[in-house]
C-alpha cells in the first residue's frame, strides 16, 4: 500500500504536469512571439481561420500605425510593433482584442537616411518576447528591452551597420539569449546577448560579410543548440553556447534576404538576387509584365530612353520611370544623387558585368556533421521560382516558396522534387512578406496589398483573395484563429 503522503505527492505532480500541458497548449495558440511565430517557422499550430475575410467581412478592428515594416509579435492579449516618425523610433504595445494603444515609447533618430531602395526603412526589425521581456531593435540605435508593461529593463547600444538598403533582420530569443545578425558593420558578427541583463555573452566574428536581411534561426541538432545565420554566399551553424562554428555550407547567394528554416533534419535556405544575373536576364528581372516595357527597350538602353523620356531631355526622372523593380531602386541607379538617371548610369544594367561571388539557388541541407558540409550534406538544389525576400516555408514535408512577380513553387522536402513550380498567383510585383501556414491553408501577401489564401497541398489552388488596398511589407501573425496583418498604414485584425 502506498503511503498517503506519497499518494498526495504523486497527485500533486500529476496535477501540476496536466496544468503545465494545458497551459503550454493554450500558449501555443495565443502567442506569436517573434518573426515567423512560436518556432520561427511560419506555422500557426492547431488553428482555423475564416476563409472569406476581407475589408468588409470578418474584420474585427483596423487601426492606424506609424511608418514601419516590422511584423506584429504577440503575447496573449498584447501586440508589439515598431515604427518611426522620422524624428523618433517608436515601440508600441496594443490591446489585441481592441487595437487600443496600451503604451508607447520612443528614442531619438540621430540621422535621417536616404536609402537606395524604396522599401528601405529604419524600423524593419520585428520585436521578440518570451512573455516577460520584450526586445526591440533599431539598427541606428541598438537593442531596447522592456517588460510587458513598457518598463525599461536594459539597453545595448550598437554601432549602426548603415546599409544603403536599410537593416532587415530581426532579433531572435532562444533559451534566455538574444541573437542579432550584425553582418556588414564595423563589428560584422553574430551577436549573442543575455536576455535578462543585455550583457554580451559572445560575438562570432563574420569578417568580409556584406549586409544581409537574414534573421538568425535557432535549431536543435542532437544534444546541441545551434544558431544558423546566412550571408555572403554561406550558411553557418554556430554553437548557441559559445559562438563556435560547427558547420557551414557554401555556394549560396551573396546578398540574401530570406531566413533559413528546418524540419525533420533538413534545413532549407537560399534565394535570389540581381547580383547573380547580368545582361538581358538582369534587365528582364527588373521589369514584369505590368511595366509596359517593350521587348526592344529590354534589349537596348537607347530604346528604353526613347520609350520613357517623355520630355526628351536625355535624362529620366522618378516620375518617368515605369512601375518596376528598377523604379523601386531609383536611388541606387542614380549614382550621383541628382534626382535623374542619365544614360551613363542606366546603360551598365544591360552589360554582362562580372557577377558577385555566389549564385541564385535554394538548397535542402541535411543537418549534422562538422566543417564544410556542402559536398556531403546538400540533398538538393532548386534554381527556379526562388524568392527575393520571402523566407521559405516548410509545411507537411513540403517546401513552399513565394517569388517576386507573383509565382508560387512547392517541392518535396527530402528530395526537392517539384510538385508545382512557378505557378502564377495573378498579381505581380514584390512579395516581401514570408508565407505562413495555418490549418489546411497558406497565407501569402503581395506587396501590392493582395492577400491570398492558398490550399496547402501538392496542387496549386487559390481558395480566396482579398485586397487591403495598401502595400504590405510585414509577415502576418495568427493567434487564437485570428489573422493580424500589418499594411503600410494600418494593422488589421480578422476573425470570427
Amino acid at each position: 500500500m502506498i503511503p498517503r503522503t506519497k499518494t498526495l505527492f504523486v497527485i500533486l505532480i500529476i496535477t501540476a504536469l496536466c496544468n503545465f500541458l494545458i497551459s503550454s497548449n493554450a500558449s501555443a495558440e495565443s502567442i506569436w512571439p517573434q518573426f515567423r511565430g512560436p518556432n520561427m517557422n511560419g506555422i500557426a499550430p492547431s488553428q482555423t481561420i475564416p476563409k472569406d475575410f476581407s475589408t468588409n467581412n470578418e474584420l474585427i478592428w483596423k487601426i492606424p500605425t506609424p511608418t514601419g515594416h516590422s511584423s506584429p509579435s504577440i503575447w496573449r492579449n498584447k501586440i508589439f510593433i515598431t515604427g518611426h516618425n522620422k524624428k523618433h523610433f517608436k515601440f508600441i504595445c496594443l490591446n489585441r482584442n481592441t487595437g487600443e494603444v496600451l503604451w508607447e515609447q520612443k528614442r531619438p533618430i540621430s540621422k535621417i537616411r536616404i536609402y537606395d531602395h524604396v522599401a528601405g526603412d529604419p524600423s524593419n526589425s520585428t520585436p521578440a518576447t518570451n512573455g516577460d521581456i520584450v526586445v526591440f531593435y533599431f539598427d541606428d540605435y541598438g537593442v531596447i528591452a522592456t517588460d510587458l508593461n513598457g518598463k525599461l529593463k536594459w539597453e545595448h547600444i550598437v554601432a549602426p551597420i548603415s546599409s544603403s538598403f536599410s537593416y532587415g533582420a530581426s532579433p531572435i530569443i532562444s533559451n534566455d539569449k538574444v541573437f542579432i545578425n550584425r553582418d556588414g558593420g564595423i563589428d560584422s558578427s553574430l551577436l549573442c546577448l543575455d536576455l535578462n541583463t543585455g550583457k554580451k555573452i559572445w560575438s562570432a566574428k563574420r569578417p568580409n560579410f556584406i549586409p544581409s536581411f537574414c534573421s538568425p534561426y535557432p535549431m536543435q541538432q542532437g544534444n546541441k543548440n545551434l544558431i544558423l545565420t546566412g550571408g555572403s554566399g554561406k550558411l553557418i551553424a554556430y554553437s548557441a553556447i559559445n559562438g563556435e562554428e560547427i558547420w557551414s555550407t557554401i555556394g549560396l547567394p551573396s546578398f540574401v534576404c530570406p531566413s533559413p528554416v528546418e524540419s525533420n533534419g533538413v534545413v532549407v535556405f537560399g534565394g535570389w538576387t540581381t547580383a547573380h544575373v547580368s545582361g538581358q536576364n538582369r534587365v528582364e528581372s527588373v521589369f514584369d509584365e505590368d511595366s509596359n516595357v517593350s521587348e526592344k527597350s529590354k534589349k537596348d538602353p537607347i530604346a528604353f530612353f526613347n520609350q520613357f523620356d517623355a520630355d526628351k531631355d536625355q535624362k529620366l526622372s522618378l516620375l518617368e520611370f515605369p512601375a518596376s523593380r528598377a523604379k523601386d531602386a531609383f536611388n541606387y541607379i542614380d549614382t550621383n544623387r541628382d534626382g535623374f538617371v542619365i544614360m551613363d548610369e542606366w546603360a551598365p544594367l544591360y552589360t554582362n558585368q562580372p557577377n558577385a561571388p555566389g549564385r541564385n539557388v535554394m538548397l535542402g541541407i541535411a543537418t549534422g556533421g562538422t566543417g564544410d558540409i556542402t559536398k556531403s550534406n546538400v540533398l538538393w538544389e532548386l534554381k527556379k521560382g526562388l524568392p527575393y525576400v520571402a523566407s521559405p516555408l516548410i509545411y507537411r514535408n513540403r517546401v513552399y516558396l513565394a517569388a517576386k512577380g507573383g509565382f508560387m513553387t512547392c517541392v518535396e522536402l527530402k528530395t526537392g522534387k517539384p510538385f508545382y513550380q512557378k505557378e502564377r498567383l495573378g498579381v505581380g510585383g514584390e512579395y516581401y512578406a514570408s508565407p505562413i501556414a495555418v490549418g489546411d491553408h497558406l497565407i501569402v501577401c503581395a506587396h501590392r496589398g493582395n492577400v491570398f489564401l492558398i490550399k496547402a497541398s501538392k496542387k496549386m489552388e487559390i481558395v480566396h483573395v482579398t485586397n487591403l488596398k495598401e502595400k504590405i511589407y510585414a509577415t502576418p501573425a495568427v493567434v487564437d484563429s485570428k489573422i493580424y496583418i500589418r499594411s503600410a498604414d494600418h494593422l488589421w485584425s480578422f476573425g470570427e
